[in-house]
């Protein structure tokens, strides 16, 4: 089951930090399997998000950007035949500490390879992803592309990230994707004059389609320093900093309302 995480307006929605949080709770306190795939090439690297920082002192020798294994493997080999599930086990690396894998990225991906080539890839790698009897969450390209497109049509549950004061235009999404989607609003603030219970009326949303995930300097930092996978098994504990259960109490809602979606709850009875 792929599960796309994609918003109309790319950097303020915290699109890829949401889909972040919300696959790693999912693994965390639903011991659910995944894979986490990037598409949006202008997002953080995953290597970053799940590796901790070395010294800086030391050379940085990234795996994935030495190592053609990976996106970009996966791109090359879709160029010459078809994707098989193989191919995608043999180019993902698992998550530390947790039942989720996800596919490097590096700099080199995308970069000589056109349109026409990427969206064909986009298709072939989903193929792939759809035989998996896992869930797939997916960092969208944002913006109405033919990438997004296709992930978007293809997706059996699309998160639209959404945030304050955003124009309602951007939320005019196909009548068919809006059957599947639920709606995150990122770095959310709760003194805001626009919060959630104003955007739900402004774009007609049941309360029950609709979280949020506050600002969170720790969990900022946890993204930028490797350790997000710590950081939230730590914040799973009541007695922590008030901001940080504040913030992990509303990614374990965010987190069900998407596995709900899902019908994930269906598969556990």
């Amino acid at each position: 089951m792929n599960i796309a995480f994609w918003s109309m307006t790319s950097g303020r929605s915290a699109t890829s930090c949401n889909m972040i949080a919300v696959s790693i709770m999912s693994t965390i306190a639903y011991s659910v399997k995944g894979t986490l795939l990037q598409v949006d090439q202008f997002s953080r690297a995953l290597d970053d998000v799940f590796c901790e920082k070395r010294p800086s002192n030391l050379l940085m020798e990234e795996y994935s950007y030495y190592s053609k294994k990976g996106l970009d493997k996966l791109v090359d080999k879709s160029q010459l035949s078809e994707l098989s599930t193989e191919d995608l086990l043999d180019n993902i690396v698992p998550v530390k500490d947790t039942l989720m894998s996800y596919v490097p990225v590096s700099k080199r991906t995308s970069v000589g390879i056109n349109y026409r080539e990427y969206n064909s890839f986009t298709k072939k790698i989903l193929q792939v992803l759809n035989l998996t009897p896992q869930l797939n969450f997916i960092d969208c390209i944002n913006g109405d592309t033919p990438v997004a497109k296709i992930i978007l049509k293809d997706a059996d549950v699309v998160v639209v990230n959404i945030s304050q004061g955003m124009n309602i235009k951007d939320l005019n999404i196909d009548k068919d994707i809006l059957k599947k989607a639920v709606f995150i609003i990122g770095k959310y603030n709760e003194e805001s004059e626009e919060n959630v219970a104003v955007i739900r009326q402004k774009y007609g949303i049941d309360r029950n389609n609709i979280a949020v995930i506050p600002y969170n300097i720790h969990f900022h930092d946890a993204i930028h320093s490797g350790k997000i996978v710590s950081f939230l098994s730590k914040c799973m504990n009541p007695r922590g900093d008030s901001e940080d259960i504040t913030f992990i109490n509303n990614v374990f809602l965010a987190t069900n309302m998407v596995l709900r979606k899902a019908g994930y709850d269906e598969e556990r009875k």
